[in-house]
């Protein structure tokens, strides 16, 4: 894996990286994937049995395109938004919407989730945070399990996310002219 690229999806707070064996950045195909209802319908094919949990209440897989699709563009919508938002108010930033993927954990270059807005939502992105309105998109997912570590397309992002804290730490990138690295 190897990141080819950052782009800025608002600028001066939002950003997304691209990865070598990708055609868009994860921001943008997170997005596009979860509007697709040919990507929709094989994935929740390929997971039904996480989908018929009883968590998720008997949802039909077309139940679940439509609620994907609908989640997503709310999604995209505060996203949007609050990073634009945070730029000027402090009370309203990207961490308002961001949390620790692990809790307990502050670092440097924290790994954080967003969570789409439906109740029980199942979309994720997933960011290094850099300040209170300044993340790096590393990823994103429909996340079915009450945990990442078992199903592969969920240890992926993890990965991800590791590699893109990395890149970050170690700052020898001039497509990072973003970020001010100590």
């Amino acid at each position: 894996m190897k990141i080819i690229n950052t782009f800025a999806i608002v600028k001066d707070s939002l950003y997304s990286v691209q990865y070598d064996t990708e055609m868009l950045n994860e921001f943008a195909k997170c997005f596009e994937l979860w509007n697709d209802p040919i990507y929709l319908r094989e994935f929740f094919e390929q997971h039904k049995e996480d989908l018929d949990n009883k968590f998720w209440n008997g949802i039909t897989i077309e139940e679940a395109i439509i609620k994907t699709k609908e989640d997503a563009r709310l999604f995209e919508e505060e996203l949007l938004s609050i990073a634009e938002t945070g730029k000027t108010e402090k009370l309203e930033t990207l961490s308002t919407l961001f949390e620790p993927l692990s809790k307990g954990i502050i670092e440097d270059f924290e790994k954080d989730k967003a969570k789409g807005m439906k109740r029980s939502s199942w979309l994720r992105i997933y960011a290094i945070r850099i300040e209170a309105n300044l993340f790096i998109i590393c990823g994103g997912s429909i996340k079915l399990t009450p945990t990442m570590n078992k199903r592969p397309h969920l240890i992926l992002e993890l990965d991800k996310l590791e590699f893109t804290r990395n890149y970050l730490q170690e700052g020898e990138d001039e497509n990072l002219d973003f970020v001010e690295i100590n």
